[in-house]
Protein backbone atom coordinates (compact mmCIF):
# COMPACT_ATOMS: atom_id res chain seq x y z
CA UNK A 1 0.00 0.00 0.00
CA UNK A 2 2.58 2.18 1.04
CA UNK A 3 4.37 1.48 -2.41
CA UNK A 4 1.15 2.29 -4.63
CA UNK A 5 0.94 5.64 -2.83
CA UNK A 6 4.76 6.71 -3.33
CA UNK A 7 4.20 6.39 -7.03
CA UNK A 8 0.67 7.82 -7.17
CA UNK A 9 2.67 10.57 -5.48
CA UNK A 10 5.55 10.55 -7.91
CA UNK A 11 2.83 10.40 -10.98
CA UNK A 12 1.29 13.56 -9.82
CA UNK A 13 4.31 15.44 -9.06
CA UNK A 14 5.62 14.92 -12.59
CA UNK A 15 1.70 15.85 -13.85
CA UNK A 16 2.10 19.20 -11.64
CA UNK A 17 5.38 19.98 -13.12
CA UNK A 18 4.43 19.64 -16.85
CA UNK A 19 1.31 21.75 -15.86
CA UNK A 20 3.62 24.44 -14.62
CA UNK A 21 5.93 24.48 -17.68
CA UNK A 22 2.89 24.53 -19.71
CA UNK A 23 0.80 27.61 -18.22
CA UNK A 24 3.80 29.29 -16.89
CA UNK A 25 6.45 30.54 -19.30
CA UNK A 26 9.08 32.01 -16.24
CA UNK A 27 8.99 28.52 -14.84
CA UNK A 28 10.20 27.40 -17.92
CA UNK A 29 13.18 29.32 -18.53
CA UNK A 30 14.33 29.48 -14.65
CA UNK A 31 14.15 25.62 -15.23
CA UNK A 32 16.41 25.76 -18.22
CA UNK A 33 18.86 28.39 -16.86
CA UNK A 34 18.93 26.15 -13.97
CA UNK A 35 20.18 23.17 -16.28
CA UNK A 36 22.57 24.89 -18.49
CA UNK A 37 24.87 26.06 -15.10
CA UNK A 38 24.60 22.68 -13.23
CA UNK A 39 26.31 21.65 -16.87
CA UNK A 40 28.61 24.23 -17.39
CA UNK A 41 29.83 23.70 -13.25
CA UNK A 42 30.42 19.96 -14.67
CA UNK A 43 32.47 21.08 -17.69
CA UNK A 44 34.55 23.46 -15.59
CA UNK A 45 35.49 20.96 -12.87
CA UNK A 46 36.46 18.50 -15.90
CA UNK A 47 38.61 21.42 -17.34
CA UNK A 48 40.05 22.03 -14.09
CA UNK A 49 41.03 18.59 -13.41
CA UNK A 50 43.13 18.42 -16.51
CA UNK A 51 46.38 17.49 -14.78
CA UNK A 52 45.68 13.89 -15.11
CA UNK A 53 46.11 11.77 -18.00
CA UNK A 54 45.15 8.85 -19.38
CA UNK A 55 48.65 8.12 -20.48
CA UNK A 56 51.92 8.15 -18.79
CA UNK A 57 55.40 7.24 -18.40
CA UNK A 58 55.95 3.44 -17.94
CA UNK A 59 58.86 1.78 -16.29
CA UNK A 60 59.66 -1.60 -16.45
CA UNK A 61 60.22 -4.80 -18.34
CA UNK A 62 59.37 -4.47 -21.88
CA UNK A 63 59.26 -7.23 -24.36
CA UNK A 64 58.81 -6.69 -28.76
CA UNK A 65 58.07 -9.70 -30.39
CA UNK A 66 56.45 -11.70 -33.58
CA UNK A 67 53.99 -13.89 -33.18
CA UNK A 68 53.02 -16.86 -35.51
CA UNK A 69 51.09 -20.19 -35.58
CA UNK A 70 53.34 -23.60 -35.68
CA UNK A 71 52.80 -27.45 -35.12
CA UNK A 72 54.27 -29.06 -32.54
CA UNK A 73 56.31 -33.13 -33.59
CA UNK A 74 58.80 -34.94 -31.74
CA UNK A 75 62.64 -34.27 -31.67
CA UNK A 76 63.11 -37.99 -31.69
CA UNK A 77 60.68 -40.37 -33.48
CA UNK A 78 61.00 -44.07 -34.89
CA UNK A 79 59.08 -45.35 -37.74
CA UNK A 80 58.26 -48.70 -36.70
CA UNK A 81 57.99 -50.97 -40.18
CA UNK A 82 57.37 -54.58 -40.59
CA UNK A 83 60.46 -56.52 -39.76
CA UNK A 84 62.86 -57.38 -42.97
CA UNK A 85 62.42 -60.92 -43.44
CA UNK A 86 63.79 -63.41 -46.15
CA UNK A 87 60.97 -64.12 -48.75
CA UNK A 88 60.79 -67.50 -48.33
CA UNK A 89 59.21 -67.35 -45.76
CA UNK A 90 56.74 -64.67 -46.41
CA UNK A 91 56.10 -61.80 -48.62
CA UNK A 92 54.09 -60.35 -46.77
CA UNK A 93 53.01 -60.63 -42.44
CA UNK A 94 48.73 -60.34 -40.74
CA UNK A 95 48.84 -58.15 -38.04
CA UNK A 96 46.88 -60.32 -35.19
CA UNK A 97 47.35 -57.79 -32.37
CA UNK A 98 48.13 -53.95 -32.04
CA UNK A 99 48.91 -51.38 -29.16
CA UNK A 100 45.85 -49.00 -29.05
CA UNK A 101 46.75 -45.79 -31.15
CA UNK A 102 47.76 -43.02 -29.07
CA UNK A 103 48.91 -45.57 -25.67
CA UNK A 104 51.98 -44.36 -24.18
CA UNK A 105 54.80 -46.91 -24.39
CA UNK A 106 58.27 -47.46 -23.06
CA UNK A 107 61.19 -48.71 -24.56
CA UNK A 108 61.36 -52.73 -24.76
CA UNK A 109 57.25 -52.91 -24.71
CA UNK A 110 55.92 -55.32 -27.47
CA UNK A 111 53.33 -53.01 -29.68
CA UNK A 112 53.26 -54.88 -33.11
CA UNK A 113 52.16 -59.09 -33.15
CA UNK A 114 52.72 -60.87 -36.49
CA UNK A 115 51.24 -63.78 -37.20
CA UNK A 116 53.73 -66.59 -36.59
CA UNK A 117 52.83 -69.96 -38.68
CA UNK A 118 54.27 -69.21 -41.94
CA UNK A 119 57.85 -69.09 -39.98
CA UNK A 120 57.04 -71.48 -37.71
CA UNK A 121 56.19 -74.21 -40.59
CA UNK A 122 59.38 -73.21 -42.39
CA UNK A 123 61.24 -74.38 -38.70
CA UNK A 124 59.38 -77.63 -39.06
CA UNK A 125 60.45 -78.45 -42.48
CA UNK A 126 63.96 -77.62 -41.65
CA UNK A 127 64.21 -79.49 -38.53
CA UNK A 128 62.68 -82.78 -40.54
CA UNK A 129 65.41 -82.04 -42.86
CA UNK A 130 67.91 -81.44 -40.16
CA UNK A 131 67.23 -84.96 -38.75
CA UNK A 132 67.33 -86.15 -42.42
CA UNK A 133 70.79 -85.22 -42.52
CA UNK A 134 71.87 -86.12 -39.34
CA UNK A 135 70.82 -89.71 -40.47
CA UNK A 136 72.47 -89.50 -43.49
CA UNK A 137 75.93 -88.06 -41.83
CA UNK A 138 75.58 -91.73 -39.25
CA UNK A 139 75.40 -93.89 -42.21
CA UNK A 140 77.69 -92.51 -43.51
CA UNK A 141 80.67 -92.89 -41.12
CA UNK A 142 79.32 -96.35 -40.72
CA UNK A 143 79.30 -96.96 -44.43
CA UNK A 144 83.30 -94.96 -44.31
CA UNK A 145 84.35 -97.01 -41.72
CA UNK A 146 82.95 -100.40 -43.35
CA UNK A 147 84.83 -99.36 -45.96
CA UNK A 148 88.28 -98.88 -44.77
CA UNK A 149 88.01 -102.29 -42.97
CA UNK A 150 87.48 -103.90 -45.92
CA UNK A 151 90.56 -102.47 -48.17
CA UNK A 152 93.03 -102.91 -44.94
CA UNK A 153 91.37 -106.74 -45.37
CA UNK A 154 92.35 -106.62 -48.92
CA UNK A 155 95.30 -105.16 -48.46
CA UNK A 156 95.95 -107.89 -46.15
CA UNK A 157 94.97 -110.55 -48.86
CA UNK A 158 97.37 -108.99 -51.10
CA UNK A 159 100.36 -108.67 -49.25
CA UNK A 160 100.20 -112.70 -48.57
CA UNK A 161 99.48 -113.37 -51.79
CA UNK A 162 102.63 -110.73 -52.97
CA UNK A 163 104.85 -112.79 -50.60
CA UNK A 164 103.70 -116.38 -51.73
CA UNK A 165 104.56 -114.69 -55.35
CA UNK A 166 107.87 -113.73 -54.49
CA UNK A 167 108.97 -117.11 -52.93
CA UNK A 168 107.69 -118.37 -56.18
CA UNK A 169 109.84 -116.19 -58.01
CA UNK A 170 113.26 -116.30 -55.81
CA UNK A 171 112.75 -120.28 -55.92
CA UNK A 172 112.62 -120.21 -59.90
CA UNK A 173 116.57 -119.58 -60.01
CA UNK A 174 117.02 -123.35 -61.08
CA UNK A 175 114.33 -123.29 -63.41
CA UNK A 176 113.99 -123.00 -66.97
CA UNK A 177 114.07 -119.45 -68.47
CA UNK A 178 110.47 -119.69 -69.56
CA UNK A 179 109.18 -120.57 -66.11
CA UNK A 180 112.12 -117.74 -64.81
CA UNK A 181 109.45 -115.13 -67.22
CA UNK A 182 106.44 -116.06 -66.14
CA UNK A 183 107.51 -115.50 -62.52
CA UNK A 184 108.49 -112.16 -62.35
CA UNK A 185 105.54 -111.12 -64.35
CA UNK A 186 103.24 -112.89 -61.80
CA UNK A 187 106.04 -110.81 -59.25
CA UNK A 188 105.60 -107.51 -61.16
CA UNK A 189 101.50 -107.96 -61.17
CA UNK A 190 101.27 -108.58 -57.62
CA UNK A 191 103.46 -105.79 -56.82
CA UNK A 192 101.36 -103.20 -58.61
CA UNK A 193 98.11 -104.42 -56.99
CA UNK A 194 99.84 -103.84 -53.59
CA UNK A 195 100.95 -100.44 -54.50
CA UNK A 196 97.51 -99.74 -55.67
CA UNK A 197 95.99 -101.30 -52.71
CA UNK A 198 98.11 -99.23 -50.35
CA UNK A 199 97.76 -96.16 -52.40
CA UNK A 200 94.40 -96.56 -51.47
CA UNK A 201 94.48 -96.83 -48.32
CA UNK A 202 96.78 -94.28 -48.07
CA UNK A 203 94.32 -92.21 -49.41
CA UNK A 204 91.15 -93.50 -48.02
CA UNK A 205 90.91 -91.55 -45.30
CA UNK A 206 91.58 -88.33 -46.98
CA UNK A 207 88.38 -88.98 -49.24
CA UNK A 208 86.42 -90.01 -46.69
CA UNK A 209 87.29 -86.95 -44.70
CA UNK A 210 86.04 -84.88 -47.48
CA UNK A 211 82.65 -86.84 -47.82
CA UNK A 212 81.88 -86.52 -44.17
CA UNK A 213 83.28 -82.60 -44.36
CA UNK A 214 80.01 -81.96 -47.16
CA UNK A 215 77.64 -83.83 -45.23
CA UNK A 216 78.45 -81.94 -42.68
CA UNK A 217 78.40 -78.64 -44.28
CA UNK A 218 74.79 -79.88 -45.05
CA UNK A 219 73.91 -80.25 -41.31
CA UNK A 220 75.54 -77.01 -40.83
CA UNK A 221 73.24 -74.91 -43.72
CA UNK A 222 70.39 -76.88 -42.24
CA UNK A 223 71.26 -75.68 -38.73
CA UNK A 224 72.12 -72.31 -39.23
CA UNK A 225 68.59 -71.94 -41.63
CA UNK A 226 67.14 -72.89 -38.59
CA UNK A 227 68.88 -70.61 -36.20
CA UNK A 228 68.03 -67.76 -38.27
CA UNK A 229 64.23 -69.13 -39.08
CA UNK A 230 63.71 -69.39 -34.66
CA UNK A 231 65.39 -65.13 -34.46
CA UNK A 232 62.61 -64.75 -37.46
CA UNK A 233 60.14 -65.96 -34.91
CA UNK A 234 61.29 -63.37 -32.25
CA UNK A 235 61.06 -60.49 -34.92
CA UNK A 236 57.16 -61.33 -35.13
CA UNK A 237 56.49 -59.68 -31.95
CA UNK A 238 57.97 -56.14 -32.75
CA UNK A 239 59.03 -54.11 -29.61
CA UNK A 240 59.43 -50.14 -29.11
CA UNK A 241 62.91 -49.01 -29.43
CA UNK A 242 62.04 -45.92 -27.03
CA UNK A 243 59.59 -44.46 -24.55
CA UNK A 244 57.02 -42.63 -26.45
CA UNK A 245 53.59 -42.54 -27.86
CA UNK A 246 52.36 -45.59 -30.37
CA UNK A 247 50.94 -43.50 -33.57
CA UNK A 248 49.44 -45.81 -35.73
CA UNK A 249 49.99 -45.43 -39.67
CA UNK A 250 48.91 -45.95 -43.27
CA UNK A 251 50.60 -48.78 -44.82
CA UNK A 252 52.23 -48.52 -47.99
CA UNK A 253 50.55 -51.55 -49.73
CA UNK A 254 47.30 -51.60 -48.03
CA UNK A 255 45.20 -49.56 -50.16
CA UNK A 256 45.86 -46.72 -48.20
CA UNK A 257 43.55 -47.93 -45.44
CA UNK A 258 44.47 -47.77 -41.83
CA UNK A 259 46.89 -50.45 -40.01
CA UNK A 260 44.57 -52.52 -38.39
CA UNK A 261 44.32 -56.34 -36.93
CA UNK A 262 43.77 -58.51 -39.48
CA UNK A 263 45.75 -56.52 -42.16
CA UNK A 264 48.84 -58.07 -43.99
CA UNK A 265 51.97 -56.03 -44.77
CA UNK A 266 54.92 -56.57 -46.86
CA UNK A 267 58.30 -56.77 -45.21
CA UNK A 268 59.27 -53.26 -44.49
CA UNK A 269 56.19 -51.66 -45.10
CA UNK A 270 55.78 -48.43 -42.38
CA UNK A 271 53.11 -49.86 -39.42
CA UNK A 272 53.16 -47.23 -36.78
CA UNK A 273 55.28 -43.76 -35.60
CA UNK A 274 56.75 -43.61 -32.23
CA UNK A 275 57.92 -39.76 -31.41
CA UNK A 276 59.65 -39.36 -27.65
CA UNK A 277 57.31 -36.45 -26.37
CA UNK A 278 60.17 -35.70 -23.93
CA UNK A 279 62.07 -33.92 -25.83
CA UNK A 280 59.58 -31.74 -28.29
CA UNK A 281 60.04 -29.39 -30.89
CA UNK A 282 57.67 -26.57 -32.88
CA UNK A 283 57.93 -26.74 -36.56
CA UNK A 284 56.56 -23.26 -37.45
CA UNK A 285 57.45 -19.89 -39.79
CA UNK A 286 58.34 -16.12 -40.12
CA UNK A 287 56.75 -13.63 -42.29
CA UNK A 288 59.72 -12.19 -44.82
CA UNK A 289 58.91 -9.09 -43.39
CA UNK A 290 59.99 -9.91 -39.96
CA UNK A 291 62.94 -12.38 -40.35
CA UNK A 292 65.69 -9.75 -40.41
CA UNK A 293 65.07 -9.52 -36.45
CA UNK A 294 64.59 -13.20 -35.91
CA UNK A 295 67.55 -15.20 -35.49
CA UNK A 296 68.68 -18.73 -33.74
CA UNK A 297 69.14 -18.82 -30.00
CA UNK A 298 66.57 -15.96 -29.32
CA UNK A 299 63.68 -17.10 -26.94
CA UNK A 300 60.64 -17.96 -27.62
CA UNK A 301 56.92 -18.45 -25.79
CA UNK A 302 54.76 -21.24 -27.14
CA UNK A 303 51.40 -21.74 -26.01
CA UNK A 304 49.15 -24.38 -26.85
CA UNK A 305 45.75 -23.19 -28.71
CA UNK A 306 44.08 -26.11 -26.63
CA UNK A 307 45.88 -24.18 -23.38
CA UNK A 308 46.64 -20.55 -24.14
CA UNK A 309 47.25 -19.44 -20.56
CA UNK A 310 49.79 -21.98 -19.81
CA UNK A 311 53.22 -20.63 -21.20
CA UNK A 312 55.88 -23.06 -22.41
CA UNK A 313 59.62 -22.12 -22.90
CA UNK A 314 61.64 -22.44 -25.94
CA UNK A 315 64.62 -21.35 -28.24
CA UNK A 316 64.91 -21.15 -32.13
CA UNK A 317 67.67 -23.35 -32.74
CA UNK A 318 66.89 -22.95 -36.93
CA UNK A 319 65.66 -20.43 -39.24
CA UNK A 320 65.81 -21.35 -43.03
CA UNK A 321 67.76 -20.17 -45.24
CA UNK A 322 65.23 -20.28 -48.03
CA UNK A 323 61.77 -18.06 -48.02
CA UNK A 324 58.97 -20.27 -49.32
CA UNK A 325 55.30 -19.88 -50.41
CA UNK A 326 52.83 -20.56 -47.56
CA UNK A 327 49.02 -20.04 -47.81
CA UNK A 328 50.01 -17.38 -50.46
CA UNK A 329 52.67 -15.34 -48.18
CA UNK A 330 56.68 -15.61 -48.04
CA UNK A 331 57.60 -17.65 -45.36
CA UNK A 332 60.97 -18.47 -43.71
CA UNK A 333 60.74 -22.14 -41.91
CA UNK A 334 61.79 -22.35 -37.90
CA UNK A 335 62.32 -24.77 -35.68
CA UNK A 336 61.83 -24.11 -31.78
CA UNK A 337 63.30 -26.71 -28.90
CA UNK A 338 60.78 -26.47 -26.15
CA UNK A 339 62.90 -26.52 -22.84
CA UNK A 340 59.88 -27.91 -20.89
CA UNK A 341 59.04 -31.71 -20.92
CA UNK A 342 55.12 -32.45 -20.49
CA UNK A 343 52.69 -34.83 -21.22
CA UNK A 344 50.24 -32.13 -22.15
CA UNK A 345 52.59 -31.59 -25.57
CA UNK A 346 51.52 -33.87 -28.19
CA UNK A 347 52.72 -33.86 -32.03
CA UNK A 348 50.52 -32.27 -34.54
CA UNK A 349 48.79 -29.55 -31.83
CA UNK A 350 48.62 -26.65 -32.87
CA UNK A 351 50.71 -23.92 -31.09
CA UNK A 352 51.36 -19.87 -31.58
CA UNK A 353 55.16 -18.95 -31.24
CA UNK A 354 55.89 -15.45 -29.90
CA UNK A 355 59.35 -14.91 -31.06
CA UNK A 356 61.42 -12.75 -28.29
CA UNK A 357 63.07 -10.04 -30.54
CA UNK A 358 63.93 -7.55 -27.59
CA UNK A 359 63.60 -8.22 -24.14
CA UNK A 360 64.68 -5.08 -21.42
CA UNK A 361 64.34 -5.54 -17.75
CA UNK A 362 64.00 -2.56 -16.51
CA UNK A 363 63.20 0.40 -19.47
CA UNK A 364 61.20 3.87 -20.44
CA UNK A 365 58.59 3.27 -22.62
CA UNK A 366 55.36 5.65 -23.34
CA UNK A 367 52.43 4.86 -25.31
CA UNK A 368 52.78 4.83 -29.69
CA UNK A 369 50.16 7.15 -29.80
CA UNK A 370 51.66 9.74 -27.66
CA UNK A 371 54.29 10.34 -29.83
CA UNK A 372 54.84 12.61 -32.60
CA UNK A 373 56.77 12.25 -35.32
CA UNK A 374 58.52 15.90 -37.47
CA UNK A 375 60.75 15.70 -40.08
CA UNK A 376 62.43 12.52 -38.53
CA UNK A 377 62.62 13.46 -34.92
CA UNK A 378 60.29 12.20 -31.92
CA UNK A 379 58.50 14.44 -29.43
CA UNK A 380 55.99 13.51 -26.89
CA UNK A 381 53.72 15.99 -24.89
CA UNK A 382 54.14 15.55 -21.17
CA UNK A 383 53.02 17.40 -18.50
CA UNK A 384 55.56 19.36 -16.11
CA UNK A 385 54.28 21.89 -13.48
CA UNK A 386 50.68 22.07 -15.17
CA UNK A 387 51.59 22.99 -18.25
CA UNK A 388 52.34 20.84 -21.48
CA UNK A 389 55.42 20.80 -23.03
CA UNK A 390 56.52 19.26 -26.12
CA UNK A 391 59.94 17.16 -25.59
CA UNK A 392 61.95 15.62 -27.93
CA UNK A 393 62.64 12.09 -27.18
CA UNK A 394 65.03 9.00 -28.42
CA UNK A 395 63.00 6.07 -29.70
CA UNK A 396 64.22 2.37 -29.38
CA UNK A 397 62.82 -0.60 -29.81
CA UNK A 398 58.86 -0.24 -30.02
CA UNK A 399 55.59 -3.56 -30.08
CA UNK A 400 52.28 -3.14 -31.01
CA UNK A 401 51.19 -1.14 -27.79
CA UNK A 402 54.46 0.62 -26.63
CA UNK A 403 57.83 2.32 -27.76
CA UNK A 404 60.81 2.50 -25.81
CA UNK A 405 62.22 6.11 -25.42
CA UNK A 406 64.52 8.22 -23.36
CA UNK A 407 65.01 11.73 -23.00
CA UNK A 408 63.81 14.10 -20.44
CA UNK A 409 61.08 12.12 -18.96
CA UNK A 410 60.43 10.24 -15.71
CA UNK A 411 58.71 7.37 -14.64
CA UNK A 412 54.71 8.02 -13.93
CA UNK A 413 54.79 11.79 -15.93
CA UNK A 414 51.22 12.23 -17.22
CA UNK A 415 51.54 12.36 -21.13
CA UNK A 416 48.94 14.11 -23.29
CA UNK A 417 48.23 12.92 -26.83
CA UNK A 418 49.86 15.11 -29.76
CA UNK A 419 48.11 17.88 -30.78
CA UNK A 420 47.08 16.48 -34.29
CA UNK A 421 45.44 13.94 -32.29
CA UNK A 422 43.37 15.83 -30.57
CA UNK A 423 41.85 17.78 -33.30
CA UNK A 424 41.00 15.14 -35.57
Amino acid sequence: MARQEADNIGKSGIRDLKIRIKHSPEYSMRLVSYILSLFLLILMQSCGSGGKSDYSVIEGPFRRSVTETGELRSVNAVTITAPNIDYKYASRLKIIDLVEHGSVVKKGDPVIWLDPAPIQKFILERRESLETELAALNKLEAQLMNNLQELKAQLRNEQSSFNIIKLQMEGSAFEPEGVRKVRELDFRQAEIRLNKLMKQLELRPKLDSLDFRIQRIKIMQKENELKAAEETLEKMIVLSPLNGIFVIGAGMRISSQEVKVGAEVYTGDPVALIPDISRMMVNGHINENDISRIKEGQDVIVRLDALPAVQFHGEISNVGKVCIELDENKVFLTEVLIEESDLRLKPGMTVSCEYITYQGEKELYVPNSCILEEEGHFFVFPRKKGKVRKTEVTTGPSNNFHTVVSGDLKPGQALELPPDVLTE
